[in-house]
């Protein structure tokens, strides 16, 4: 595939302007649902941007097993290619499950990191195939429900490098990580039992 400014321009002129126009199907924006009736998914997007990027971010106030188990052979793959990315989530409402984040923390490819203070509550996916991006951006969490099954609201859009939505997505994503903590083997010891506890409680 071609990614040029032209075909870019082209695609954003389909997605906002008239919905007749040609385009590169690659690059329209995309409202992306969960819809049972005819198999579509959010994930098939996020898989797809997943296996062509050179780079990821991703940022979701929720993972949970289910949803690593739905890219994890993606994961491995992108492991064994030597393609980096960051994943950052949330301790908020310790939905999060340490299980899922015990998975993440085994691929060497992955820097993962959570906000444990506050109510961080972003969902972005960030994906880069040389200079250009696809970015998903809505109300999915890193969950199997919400990437499958749940009534979501998710917007693809692709964007060059030097874009606006790029550079702010990414200062924004790198100020949370910066001051996120680091996802190792004691953090995921200590938060399992604080996750246990929740369980118990609600018991």
């Amino acid at each position: 595939m071609e990614f040029t400014n032209n075909n870019l321009e082209n695609a954003l002129n389909k997605g906002f302007i008239g919905e007749e126009l040609n385009s590169m199907e690659e690059l329209a924006p995309k409202l992306l649902v969960n819809n049972t009736d005819n198999g579509e998914k959010v994930l098939t997007t996020i898989k797809h941007s997943l296996a062509k990027c050179d780079e990821f971010w991703l940022s979701a106030a929720f993972i949970t097993a289910s949803g690593v188990s739905t890219l994890v052979n993606i994961f491995q793959e992108l492991e064994e290619r030597s393609i980096n990315g960051k994943i950052l989530t949330s301790q908020y409402l310790n939905f999060t499950e340490p299980v899922a984040l015990k998975r993440l923390s085994r691929f060497k490819n992955i820097e993962l990191r959570i906000v444990t203070d506050g109510n961080f509550h972003g969902k972005g996916y960030l994906f880069r195939m040389e200079k250009f991006f696809d970015f998903v951006i809505g109300s999915s969490n890193l969950t199997a429900q919400a990437l499958c099954i749940n009534k979501e609201l998710n917007l693809k859009v692709s964007a060059k490098q030097e874009g606006e939505i790029i550079s702010t997505y990414l200062s924004e994503f790198d100020n949370e990580f910066s001051m996120a903590t680091l996802v190792d083997d004691n953090f995921i010891k200590n938060y399992e039992q604080i996750y246990l506890s929740k369980i118990e409680f609600k018991q």
